[in-house]
């Protein structure tokens, strides 16, 4: 008789197997979970000093109620308060923080100034990373629109995770005049093909670089890959009251909602109608396409972007309160002078009998 084979020996091996098999599921799963645990990067204005005001507008307005974050704003450094950025009010040195950094990751930065060129920021890696780069004062290349970029690359585990960190510096002073109100080189935000996922958003100002994006507005906002408009991307934007809306680009990469209004002070005495609030605007996307970055292979493509900007009240939320009292007033007014009139005309004359006549 043949002597049966031993089935004990191979159990340990299929176990082993099975192991293996379970944990390299295990390890897609916990690298595609790493990949996208992580954080939108942003940036956000460091303090600065030798501030330059503009007569023609009220003192730099102050983030006491900004949300407690990274950076002063949505998904920013707890306990850190920090000034919304004024368009108003131009500074010689430009700084912004960012809230973090992968030190693995390579990291680079630009700035496309309004009159199309393109320099790179002084960047600063660290415990307090930033970056920093001139605005000369008066009339010149940086009069307008300054787009700034921070694009931070690397691979996750076969997972290439591109996080870029946009602001847009309106660097202006009344003072310097309004020459450019009809030049959309200066007032529009112009694209950089070389980005690549960039938030694109119309009207954040007027031709005289005011900033007027209110709340109850209707935003268009395009999202671009590489300068192209990028069908089927999340846009998400939220509010410093927390207030969260996602959208998905069409095919002409434009995701369009209406900006919530959420500003209401438990007292009207209380209201300012000069406030601004921060909104967050992030966009995300994904593409499986492979290749090799730092000599590391990764089979998919991951794109974070974020673009802060301010939004104040809306006109009509202040003006229907004037328009209230203006109504109220005239009809007190009326109220009495009609009761005025009516007495007026109940009145009778004295009538008297004189009987010594």
């Amino acid at each position: 008789m043949f002597p049966l084979p031993d089935l004990t020996m191979k159990r340990p091996n299929l176990n082993r197997s099975r192991t293996l098999i379970f944990a390299l599921f295990l390890l897609v799963g916990v690298t595609q979970a790493k990949a996208r645990d992580l954080p939108p990067l942003r940036l956000s204005p460091a303090p600065a000093a030798n501030v330059e005001d503009c007569e023609q507008h009220g003192p730099q307005p102050t983030q006491a109620e900004a949300p407690k974050g990274r950076g002063g704003g949505p998904g920013g450094r707890p306990g850190r308060k920090a000034a919304l950025e004024s368009e108003h009010r131009p500074q010689p040195m430009r700084t912004y923080a960012f809230n973090e950094h992968r030190r693995r990751a390579r990291i680079e930065a630009f700035v496309r100034r309004p009159d199309g060129s393109v320099i790179q920021p002084t960047l600063q890696l660290g415990v307090n990373p930033n970056l920093s780069f001139p605005t000369p004062m008066g009339e010149g290349p940086s009069h307008g629109a300054n787009n700034v970029y921070l694009i931070e690359q690397g691979v996750e585990d076969r997972v290439l995770v591109v996080r870029i960190a946009q602001w847009l510096t309106m660097h202006h002073n009344c003072g310097w005049g309004h020459e450019h109100k009809f030049d959309e080189q200066r007032t529009r935000p112009q694209a950089l093909e070389t980005i690549p996922l960039e938030i694109v958003i119309d009207e954040l100002w007027d031709p005289n670089f005011h900033a007027k994006v209110t709340s109850g507005q209707q935003l268009k906002i395009m999202v671009l890959r590489h300068g192209k408009p990028l069908a089927g991307a999340k846009v998400q934007l939220q509010t410093a009251e927390k207030w969260v809306k996602e959208v998905i680009t069409g095919k002409d990469g434009i995701a369009s909602l209406q900006l919530i209004k959420d500003y209401y002070p438990a007292k009207w005495a209380d209201f300012l109608r000069t406030k601004r609030a921060e909104f967050l605007v992030t966009a995300y996307a994904e593409v499986d396409e492979p290749g090799t970055f730092a000599e590391l292979p990764y089979q998919r493509v991951r794109y974070i972007s974020t673009l802060p900007w301010q939004y104040a009240p809306a006109r009509a939320d202040y003006t229907s309160y004037g328009l209230g009292l203006l109504i109220g007033l005239m009809g007190f007014t009326l109220t009495g002078g009609g009761i005025y009139f009516y007495r007026e005309r109940r009145k009778k004359p004295y009538q008297g009998i004189d009987l010594d006549g």
